[in-house]
């Protein structure tokens, strides 16, 4: 469990001023999906040399990075999990170090409803927006929390072959589900087929290229063979990538 307190002030790009291992670690904190090892040595070693690292009672560390303060407990292992390295981008977006030029103007830290996380099962025909708490012990109640079914206008019959041209229909549908998205906390999008026809890369792409912020919450891309899957089977799949440590993601065969 981690705190994040953000008082309020601009923030400048300061990503490019760190190198080393420092480097590789930040980078590593920004990368999309999730797929790294993150240490919590490392991230240590990082927030010390652009901020400052203080030990607490009870294994409490309190980082700060300019103006942004972050309370968050040491793991057990040496790897973070998903939920701290969200927090840290928070953290380090809020105070500068983003790749970005300039820090996206997200939302507080989420609120009781942004506290779930988000699984999204999507395709040509549309996407299912699930809210659930991870660490529920009934996955099998997570109907009550969702889902938000977002349609896709152009449906199944018409898939598109050549990604460079866009079609109205799509901008609008992946416009919804970033509506959908806008709230919560990380995310896990579970598609179907590969290349062309994976709907969730091009969600994804969209995401970059549109809306950052929800981009960046994005810990894990599986590609599952939906019709012979159940609702509650996907959602173990998204919870289970969820709960494992950064940079463990599970892609169904």
């Amino acid at each position: 469990m981690s705190v994040i307190d953000h008082p309020a002030g601009g923030a400048s790009n300061l990503n490019a001023a760190v190198t080393g291992s420092d480097r590789r670690t930040l980078d590593a904190i920004f990368r999309h999906p999730l797929s790294h090892n993150l240490s919590w040595r490392e991230v240590v070693a990082l927030v010390s040399a652009i901020g400052d690292v203080e030990e607490k009672s009870s294994g409490e560390y309190l980082f700060r990075a300019g103006d942004e303060r972050l309370s968050i407990n040491k793991p057990h292992g040496k790897d973070l999990s998903t939920t701290d390295v969200m927090d840290l981008r928070r953290l380090l977006t809020r105070a500068g170090w983003s790749p970005d030029a300039a820090a996206p103007a997200e939302a507080e830290s989420p609120s009781a409803a942004g506290d779930l996380s988000l699984i999204v099962v999507v395709d040509h025909a549309g996407a299912k927006v699930f809210r659930i708490d991870p660490c529920a012990e009934d996955i099998g109640g997570v109907t009550a929390l969702g889902p938000r079914h977002v349609v896709h206008p152009v449906g199944s019959h018409r898939r598109d072959e050549d990604r460079k041209e866009t079609y109205p229909a799509d901008e609008r549908f992946f416009e919804d589900v970033a509506t959908a998205l806008a709230p919560g906390g990380p995310i896990v999008l579970i598609g179907h087929g590969k290349g062309q026809s994976n709907e969730a890369g091009h969600l994804t792409d969209h995401l970059k290229r549109h809306h950052h912020d929800i981009y960046l919450r994005v810990v894990g891309e599986l590609v599952a063979d939906l019709p012979s899957l159940t609702t509650p089977e996907l959602l173990q799949l998204g919870r289970h990538t969820l709960l494992a440590p950064s940079g463990v993601v599970t892609t169904p065969g």
